[in-house]
């Protein structure tokens, strides 16, 4: 590599990274510019993801690139699901997969974005499959479109199974990386699943797809953190670039997302939240211990439940989630609570109750943020706040699906003026909301 092309990838493949240091007082954070680019004797190692970028580069400032090696590429034929017929947005991403091998597909939720992943799987017969998510939720889910859609028996790695032997085999990182030595080198294809938990480097998953020579490599997504640089390294540098993409927008535009109609829940004023210093305890007493929200939430649950609309309301913690199912008893809304001890058979009934409206309201954590399909949802609640535009949009994303008996969504959010802390996290969501022509 030559010195005037690592100079100009230097500045492109670095990010910010923090340090704390040990002053006399207190830990002091430090910010640096980090590259990801690792000197060796013989020049510089950089993720093969990033070799369409360094062409582009080299092409733009005219220096001349010499790439060692060819790249392996698996043949394709044509891909066929049993029961769907993709429409011509879908047919558009899963052709580009197929022909670049390489990279993410981004499209909102609704588009369906499992079924984009099997298409992809597919056209590649004869090749060994991994499909790697982070929950066994979203493992078992896969499995089943899998079954349905390609007629394939499933091996699974995780939730206490090691079965490799099937041509498709579902895994949950955490699983996987435990027995990486083994398992690195048996799969062809690896269909990466909410693609942006790849956030760092050194990561879980970036430790998997480094040790693993699967020529084919596909990440699936709603929301690419693009505010989080080294993230967007990360992902590109061991999957690829974006290789094609449909926008919320189009997804309206194509009418198959519902209309969102954002909603306000205002939390009267608390001056003992006000006087409070850290992050940490404002979202305690706040959120989590705060009545005042949970009789607002409880009350708006029961007006919808009410009308037969059902209503999934989310939360971080659990015992954030127990306060607000004891208001909702208390109101006389049959609430469910669903929570990462709830076991996967349980959750797979409680979200298809809340979907078929044979239970109207839902209380969930995380594990039903990202990832489950509830179609016929109504209403959403973000009682869990926050400012991550991934977290909200993986929240809201949970109802976003347009069908024959629903065309709109209803979210709703919550506005508690007792903190700068509350205020500007609501400020975040709202300029979201804004952007996506929500409000």
């Amino acid at each position: 590599m030559s010195v005037n092309l690592a100079a100009t990838l230097k500045t492109e493949f670095s990010y910010t990274a923090v340090f704390y240091k040990q002053s006399a007082f207190r830990k002091v954070r430090r910010e640096y510019e980090k590259s990801i680019l690792m000197k060796t004797p013989n020049g510089y190692l950089v993720p093969t993801g990033f070799i369409p970028k360094i062409r582009k580069i080299g092409k733009d400032k005219g220096i001349a690139i010499k790439f060692i090696g060819e790249e392996e590429r698996l043949s394709a034929i044509p891909y066929h699901l049993d029961t769907i017929t993709l429409r011509e947005e879908q047919t558009r991403l899963v052709d580009a997969a197929v022909i670049k091998q390489r990279g993410t597909l981004v499209a909102p939720t609704g588009e369906g974005k499992t079924l984009l992943g099997m298409a992809v799987i597919s056209a590649f017969p004869k090749a060994k499959v991994l499909w790697l998510c982070h929950t066994k939720d979203l493992m078992y889910q896969s499995a089943h479109v899998a079954v349905k859609e390609l007629k394939a028996t499933p091996g699974f790695i995780g939730d206490g199974r090691l079965d490799t032997k099937k041509q498709i085999t579902f895994a949950t990182r955490q699983s996987f990386i435990k027995n990486l030595d083994e398992l690195a080198r048996l799969y062809d294809v690896v269909v990466i699943d909410e693609v942006h938990h790849i956030r760092e480097m050194d990561g879980q998953y970036s430790t998997i797809l480094k040790n693993m020579f699967t020529p084919v490599r596909i990440g699936l997504t709603a929301t690419l953190p693009k505010s989080d640089k080294q993230a967007m390294l990360a992902i590109e540098g061991f999957l690829g670039p974006v290789i094609e993409e449909v926008t919320m927008k189009e997804g309206v535009e194509l009418n198959v997302m519902a209309e969102v109609k954002i909603r306000f829940l205002k939390v009267p004023m608390s001056h003992a939240v006000k006087e409070l210093r850290k992050y940490q305890d404002v979202y305690q007493y706040g959120i989590v211990d705060r009545k005042a929200q949970h009789e607002v939430i409880a009350r708006t649950s029961k007006e919808h439940t009410e009308k037969g609309d059902s209503v999934l309301i989310l939360v971080t913690r659990i015992d954030h989630g127990q306060n607000i199912l004891e208001e909702c008893e208390a109101q006389g809304v049959r609430t469910l609570f669903a929570q990462g001890s709830t076991e996967s058979e349980v959750r797979e009934e409680i979200k298809n109750a809340l979907n078929e409206k044979k239970i109207h309201c839902v209380i969930a954590t995380t594990i039903f943020s990202e990832g489950i399909n509830i179609p016929e949802l109504n209403v959403i609640v973000n009682a869990a706040g926050g400012k991550s535009e991934i977290k909200t949009m993986q929240s809201i994303g949970r109802g976003l699906r347009k069908t024959s008996l629903k065309g709109e969504i209803i979210v709703y959010d919550i506005f508690d003026p007792s903190h700068h802390f509350l205020i500007s996290h609501f400020g975040e969501r709202v300029s979201l909301y804004t952007e996506l022509r929500w409000i």
